[in-house]
């Protein structure tokens, strides 16, 4: 085994170690990584595609849902916010109600005449998730540049994949990132459908991934929260 190999498996076994469930003091950290991961995603920065504004954009954005998610226990990170998920489980909206309506307002402040364009595709977010089965959405899956290559993000979205297995529940998630799709796909998701962005831009991918029976779990230690 290379020295390399080893020193990812250090980061690996130190994350998975120190995973937890956010607390309201984690807000920020959060939030943080979450800038940084989708700086330059590809259906994000379009959204928001003043480069010399966007991480104050997604900011006041991602806060209105992760201050939320942490509120309802629905956001997991590692340590020193290497990696960071949310997880929202059946009947847990996004937002709370008051984000919710304020939201279309805050992209217009914030975009200007580009803002219905980013309405309407969070529109269509809406619209393509499942309404009938019940099931995990994971919203968001950010690491830092920092622990990336290390297999982090994959272990954390395990995690709470575990999570909905117990629950005998699938889990959905939006793909903004094309480059992700077979990580994905290894991790045992199918596509679902998909999202159109703009013309001339990529869609989005749906996909899901139905619950594991208990019979076929790997168990692993049991991590704090």
């Amino acid at each position: 085994m290379s020295a390399t190999n080893n020193g990812a498996n250090l980061v690996r076994a130190d994350a998975a170690t120190s995973t937890r469930l956010a607390t309201p003091a984690d807000l920020q950290g959060v939030v943080d990584t979450l800038v940084e991961a989708f700086h330059r995603d590809p259906v994000w920065s379009w959204a928001f595609p003043d480069i010399t504004v966007r991480a104050a954009q997604h900011a006041a954005i991602f806060q209105m849902t992760v201050s939320h998610a942490i509120a309802h226990r629905s956001v997991w990170l590692t340590g020193d916010y290497g990696a960071v998920i949310t997880a929202f489980a059946p009947g847990i909206n996004e937002m709370s109600d008051d984000d919710a309506s304020r939201f279309p307002a805050v992209i217009n402040e914030l975009l200007g005449d580009h803002a219905q364009q980013v309405n309407d595709l969070f529109e269509r977010f809406e619209h393509a998730r499942p309404v009938t089965t019940p099931h995990l959405y994971i919203s968001m899956l950010g690491v830092r540049g920092r622990a990336r290559g290390h297999g982090i993000g994959m272990d954390l979205l395990s995690h709470v994949m575990q999570q909905a297995d117990s629950q005998g529940i699938g889990v959905y998630l939006e793909s903004s990132n094309g480059a992700n799709d077979a990580r994905y796909r290894e991790a045992g998701f199918d596509i679902h459908g998909s999202i159109p962005v703009a013309p001339g831009r990529p869609p989005i991918t749906t996909m899901w991934r139905d619950p594991t029976p208990a019979a076929d779990l790997v168990i692993y230690p049991t991590l704090e929260g």
